[in-house]
């Protein structure tokens, strides 16, 4: 505390740590991305559910990933320590009626696997749509995504833990 005060800076005592599980201001406790949740969404891939995941491993930075049952172990050891994960529905093949389903207005983000596998993604308004579906026509399969809160909600979501289990990422609810 005197080093605190020589420095010209006002200490406040706090009475639990802000990154302490269950702290008050946690809206929404984040699930590890454990064994369990794993089984999970293995069960979700095979029953065809699930196909695609979302790796934010800086906001506003993310990678895609595309799942099927042969691919959701690699995928898993390839990710980056304490990463956000949200798995969401499979793409879709039929990228003429994904594109068809752009709305009039608004923003959305589209998602895509270009010809040679690798997952793109691009948030756009109504002044990108007609960019966006370019980019996407020539497509192997695609979807769209509401950028919106209340309207994005992936099938589940989980955070990398350490490897001694504990989550220390704190993302954003």
């Amino acid at each position: 505390m005197a080093r605190t005060a020589a420095l010209g800076l006002f200490a406040e005592r706090c009475e639990a740590s802000p990154y302490a599980e269950g702290a008050e201001d946690d809206e929404h406790v984040q699930v590890p991305a454990d064994d369990e949740f794993w089984a999970r969404v293995h069960q979700a891939v095979a029953g065809g559910e699930a196909g695609l995941l979302e790796e934010t491993f800086v906001a506003g930075a993310e990678r895609w990933h595309r799942l099927t049952p042969e691919t959701v172990d690699a995928v898993r050891a390839g990710l980056v320590p304490r990463a956000c994960l949200a798995v969401w529905p499979a793409l879709s093949t039929d990228v003429t009626a994904v594109l068809a389903g752009l709305p009039a207005d608004g923003l959305v983000e589209g998602v895509w696997q270009e010809p040679d596998g690798r997952i793109r993604s691009a948030v756009v308004d109504e002044t990108g749509f007609a960019e966006l579906g370019a980019r996407m026509s020539v497509a192997t399969a695609a979807t769209l995504l509401s950028v919106y809160a209340d309207e994005r909600v992936p099938l589940l979501t989980a955070v990398l833990p350490d490897d001694d289990g504990v989550v220390r990422a704190r993302w954003p609810s």
